[in-house]
């Protein structure tokens, strides 16, 4: 849903707020002059330069931008690892994460948890495969549902991990989601669904596209409005590196 003109150049660590903190520079010519940027979700710190000209100072406008950074960084949300004991959201319900000696799947769900069976330490990936699919699945489902409505055709749909969008509709029908929309309430995740079909229709944000994503999705700003307010919070789950 979203996307950058930028190409990634190079990295370096700046020392930032007493820590090392990866920074990358990037040469946008669209961009008019240099700007440090945050991202909500991963606390990537990028200094976006216009020219190459200017590439040589990024690192030194970042330093003076230190303050900044540091106070962009202390709002980034903590992770959380998908292991034994934690609680996570499941379409947009907590479930904590228990461990079963065996059970009618690797990973499961069962009362209000996420249950994994074998050993403890294999439980993350396991578990983050299991969501994966719980994702491609529902997303296929209902892509393919509204797609019915809107009279599309989608080609495929595709689960990836992006920071920056959470779905895309490329020019073939191939529809990319996160598959972290699985921990998101069913109605965001119909919404995100509902918003890629209509750029099957509508490859814009003009009015016709909107008027196609109301016709799926009547009550899509309330979906639009949880995203702006608890997006970045769905990074925060993940395998523990």
């Amino acid at each position: 849903m979203r996307k950058t003109n930028s190409i990634a150049l190079s990295r370096a660590l700046l020392k930032i707020d007493g820590r090392a903190v990866e920074v990358t520079t990037r040469l946008n010519p669209r961009a008019r002059r240099l700007i440090v940027k945050v991202n909500p979700s991963t606390g990537e710190v990028s200094v976006v330069a216009p020219s190459q000209r200017s590439m040589a100072h990024a690192l030194d406008f970042a330093r003076g931008e230190s303050d900044w950074i540091a106070q962009r960084l202390a709002r980034v949300p903590r992770p959380v690892a998908l292991e034994v004991g934690a609680t996570i959201p499941y379409r947009g319900v907590p479930h904590r994460i228990v461990s079963e000696p065996g059970g009618p799947a690797p990973v499961w769900i069962e009362n209000g948890a996420i249950k994994a069976s074998g050993r403890a330490e294999h439980a993350p990936r396991r578990i983050k495969d299991f969501l994966k699919r719980e994702a491609r699945n529902r997303l296929s489902e209902r892509s393919a549902h509204f797609a019915a409505l809107a009279g599309a055709r989608v080609a495929r749909v595709v689960i990836r991990d992006t920071a920056s969008r959470w779905g895309s509709c490329a020019p073939s029908g191939v529809l990319s989601y996160s598959w972290r929309l699985i921990l998101a309430p069913e109605s965001v995740l119909d919404y995100v669904a509902a918003h890629e079909v209509a750029h099957l229709l509508e490859m814009n944000h003009g009015p016709r596209f909107w008027r196609v994503v109301s016709s799926l999705v009547p009550d899509h700003k309330q979906a639009q409005a949880w995203l702006s307010r608890h997006g970045s919070d769905l990074h925060r789950y993940d395998v523990r590196s």
